[in-house]
């Protein structure tokens, strides 16, 4: 059997860019500068793999981070990191929709999702992930890739396990923009060749819905979207041992197909394993969440710290 833990070496440096990491992803998410969160991203990026890169880093929790995201399956042969980005992006309006009667660029906020799969081995096997939302549609029948990942952030993992095949159940948080928010069930695989896979034709459905999302009688991933201050649930619940999720409708009938007007109706919906796949349940008259389903983001997105961390200095080696 392979020694999964650290050598005292090792696990002292692993600590010392723990203790820079940490600070960086503060900045990635407290810091009111655009400009400050984008250059502490791409400083975390190589100072994150760096770490990952020695000898059984999977061993190691990076316990101290508090703002990313990291989940494990309850075979704890992989874990995935994830994180969120709010960069502010160049937005063109033609002359002709201009106030001025020209080309006009403003500065809009987007928010930008990364990640990676670490796998668990002696050394470093991983999967970076990149947010290609921007170039998908309302993608509840893709397959997708690392390459052209769903950018969100995980807060939940559950595994299945079917004719020795594993599938794990994802649960994540994603801002698609300032007036939207989704909450998505996706299914990663690994392909024979040990490469994963987002999205997988599991959840069935008995009937036809109101949402957009339930146009199909099988879905490969699932959303709901809603308004952005609205508050909901979408789970699993081990008492109950089916997903459990606010059903989300239009405030009134003239706002039906606009889902950031979206609300929670105090209905509930849910999935229930059955054999193979994740079976549609329509109403759900009693839940308890167990699990906490807000993603490990502070509330508002943009605190104010009392005194702004600080970006390493060059030549920092950690």
């Amino acid at each position: 059997m392979i020694n999964q833990s650290m050598t005292k070496g090792d696990l002292q440096k692993i600590k010392l860019k723990q203790d820079t990491l940490h600070r960086l992803s503060n900045i990635i998410v407290y810091d009111t500068s655009a400009d400050a969160r984008r250059k502490a991203n791409y400083a975390f990026i190589p100072k994150f793999v760096s770490a990952l890169k020695l000898d059984n880093s999977f061993s190691f929790p990076f316990d101290s981070f508090e703002t990313i995201s990291k989940v494990y399956p309850a075979d704890s042969s992989f874990r995935i990191f994830t994180w969120q980005v709010v960069l502010n992006v160049p937005v063109k309006i033609a002359a002709k929709y201009s106030r001025t009667g020209r080309d006009t660029v403003f500065m809009k906020p987007r928010v930008r999702y990364y990640g990676v799969i670490q796998m668990r081995s002696k050394t470093l096997k991983m999967f970076p992930l990149y947010d290609a939302t921007d170039t998908l549609d309302y993608g509840t029948d893709k397959v997708l890739t690392p390459q052209n990942w769903w950018g969100q952030l995980y807060y939940n993992i559950i595994q299945q396990n079917v004719n020795g095949k594993s599938y794990y159940t994802l649960f994540g948080f994603e801002i698609p923009d300032l007036l939207t928010r989704r909450k998505i069930i996706d299914v990663l695989t690994f392909d024979d060749q040990g490469q994963p896979r987002f999205g997988a034709p599991l959840f069935h459905f008995k009937y036809n819905d109101s949402t957009s999302t339930k146009k199909g009688d099988t879905l490969s991933r699932f959303f709901i979207e809603y308004k952005y201050d609205a508050t909901t649930v979408l789970n699993y619940d081990r008492e109950l041992e089916m997903i459990v999720f606010d059903h989300v409708a239009p405030p009134a009938e003239k706002s039906k197909g606009a889902t950031f007007t979206y609300v929670p109706d105090g209905t509930y919906e849910g999935f229930k394993w059955i054999t193979d796949h994740w079976q549609w349940i329509e109403k759900v008259f009693t839940f308890a969440i167990n699990e906490d389903d807000n993603p490990p983001i502070p509330v508002p997105l943009f605190g104010t710290p009392k005194r702004q961390p600080e970006l390493p200095k060059d030549g920092d080696p950690r």
